[in-house]
């Protein structure tokens, strides 16, 4: 990309707007490329929210976006309970994470960024961590693929954002197919399964479980805004896990394998001292500490010491004493802080769900709009509706917010794709006051 080709993607003024753009490139195309990519774009997003303070400050928010900074905040608050006491300031990272991205979304609501920046920034992220996975499991010869640096990384984290940028693309393009081009489409194509191809080469069986859970609601939203491509995309799709399963046999084979001893191992005689056997006992653990403290919760310190307690009891597994957190990240609030814990995680996930969910009447209200127009709309829509939903399965097996990795994916992916949808429908208010 020539420097014309980059400040035409970036777009005219004003330079919060450009700022923006460029963090809406850099957050998908370096997420999993480089070793925390994820950050450089969202401190970009900051320095131009701190800067631009009083501008923004005065605008009004809608509603969507207010009642979604405060759940952010909210949950920032949580983390203060949820986080493992540590010593010095490292207790409040995952906090303060929440508290500057609620400030950052207030900001880049105010400058939409360009949606064109953000597709070409998932293409760009999506054919790196492809090449990334490649290197290290075959030129390193590495046993997961995990991002750079070489293990120092967690595999699982960076495995599961593999799958949910190739998700993202994969639903962007279908939106985008008329306008993108035949060959760039094809270009998309590859780079999205080169994406689901790293999440296999990391291992991490969270992200196949996420993406089967989504595809009821891919389905659900097909049949509904387009039945007649509902057996061409359930081909397409056939066709990519196929694919995925030639490529990856063995290794998928062997994990299967693995996993289906160690849940008979568990159901035998509770063996928990692998993977899959300690993740059924912590949550055994969880669930019936939980119910003794339903609405507020033991705490993470409180939930340590009553671990350790009843382990020694006899009670449980010796396995689960070594993990703060406990696999799972309905259970791990709903344990440590209780029904109002879980509802803000819960808000969390479902009250984006509603802001993108391209209904039949919100798309309606722009059907006066040019096509390609509607098409990117949809398009960030349903890339938008990728994250949370995912995000729900990667939190069955894991944690996923404990991790910076986490959090910053959900925060910025969120913020930057409901921005660009707000610009969008901006453009079409504007549209429609203006007279013929």
């Amino acid at each position: 990309m020539n420097s014309a080709s980059f400040l035409s993607l970036l777009g005219p003024g004003p330079w919060p707007r450009q700022l923006v753009t460029l963090a809406a490139f850099l957050v998908p195309a370096l997420a999993l490329t480089v070793a925390s990519g994820y950050s450089y774009g969202a401190m970009l997003l900051l320095l131009g929210a701190l800067a631009t303070l009083p501008r923004w400050l005065r605008h009004r928010p809608d509603r969507g976006t207010l009642v979604l900074a405060c759940v952010i905040a909210c949950m920032g608050g949580f983390w203060f309970i949820l986080a493992a006491p540590e010593p010095g300031w490292n207790q409040f990272d995952r906090p303060v994470k929440f508290f500057l991205g609620a400030v950052c979304l207030l900001f880049v609501t105010r400058y939409p960024p360009r949606p064109a920046a953000f597709y070409a920034g998932l293409l760009v992220g999506c054919i790196g961590c492809a090449g990334v996975a490649l290197w290290q499991v075959y030129v390193e010869h590495q046993a997961r693929a995990s991002g750079f640096p070489t293990g120092r990384t967690n595999a699982i984290q960076w495995g599961n954002l593999a799958m949910l940028l190739g998700a993202i693309l994969a639903v962007q393009t279908i939106a985008l197919r008329r306008q993108l081009g035949r060959w760039r489409v094809i270009l998309a194509a590859l780079a999205s399964l080169g994406a689901v191809n790293a999440s296999v080469l990391s291992q991490s069986r969270g992200g196949w479980l996420a993406l089967l859970l989504c595809i009821p609601v891919a389905l659900l939203l097909l049949f509904q805004l387009n039945r007649k491509e509902l057996w061409r995309c359930l081909g397409a799709l056939a066709a990519a896990l196929l694919a995925m399963t030639l490529l990856n046999h063995q290794m998928l084979s062997q994990r299967w394998n693995v996993m289906e001893n160690e849940v008979q191992g568990y159901e035998a005689q509770r063996a928990a001292d692998n993977s899959v056997g300690q993740r059924l006992e912590h949550w055994r653990f969880a669930w019936d500490m939980g119910r003794e403290r339903p609405l507020l919760g033991w705490t993470t310190r409180g939930y340590m010491q009553e671990k350790e307690r009843r382990v020694a009891a006899g009670l449980y597994k010796p396995a689960i004493t070594e993990y703060v957190y406990v696999h799972n990240e309905v259970l791990d609030v709903f344990v440590k802080a209780g029904a109002v814990g879980l509802a803000c995680l819960l808000a969390l996930y479902l009250w984006p769900v509603y802001l993108f969910w391209p209904s039949r009447r919100r798309l309606a209200r722009h059907a006066a709009m040019p096509a390609d127009w509607q098409a990117g709309l949809l398009a960030l829509r349903l890339g938008g509706l990728c994250v949370p939903l995912l995000y729900m399965g990667f939190g069955l097996t894991q944690v996923f917010f404990a991790h910076n990795s986490g959090i910053m994916g959900y925060l910025f992916l969120v913020m930057l794709q409901w921005a660009a949808v707000l610009g969008l429908e901006r453009q079409a208010a504007a549209a429609q006051a203006t007279p013929a």
